[in-house]
């Protein structure tokens, strides 16, 4: 059995049926999976800075070679919900080793699913927004207090 726990506000942001991450927020953008090789299936993830990067996802095993972009890995369950497993940028010139590279280390995460940004303009701006999206994802892990009961 899967279970999702949204705050209100995450709630009321959400647009129809979309996948909500469990530790970085996101938005889905498109409803359900078509043929792959027909339509993406884009999602939004939210950085700490509040600011929203579009990913388009693939599963682990059907990931196209990369050029120089940002990467989310995901467990993705069978009823939706996910989990990002880790962040990151690739560095290689090869296309072909930054695909090994995120299967590599998605395989040993147990990642299924590979969503890819490809919007950095340089190495710079891919580390910013690397920092952004595990920055939200230290803010979404942390609980949050309750009133203390003395």
């Amino acid at each position: 059995m899967c279970a999702q726990v949204l705050k209100f506000r995450q709630a009321k942001e959400r647009a129809p049926a979309p996948a909500t991450g469990t530790i970085l927020q996101s938005t889905a953008d498109s409803n359900g999976r078509g043929d792959q090789a027909d339509t993406a299936t884009l999602q939004f993830w939210i950085g700490a800075s509040g600011k929203r990067y579009i990913h388009t996802v693939h599963s682990l095993i059907d990931c196209p070679e990369v050029p120089h972009v940002n990467y989310l890995l995901i467990r993705k369950e069978d009823c939706g919900f996910q989990t990002v497993l880790a962040a990151g940028h690739t560095t290689n010139r090869a296309t072909s080793l930054n695909l090994a590279e995120i299967r590599r280390l998605g395989a040993t995460l147990g990642a299924n699913e590979v969503h890819v940004h490809m919007l950095a303009g340089d190495d710079k701006q891919a580390k910013v927004i690397e920092h952004d999206l595990r920055a939200s994802q230290l803010q979404s892990s942390i609980p949050t207090s309750s009133p203390s009961q003395h």
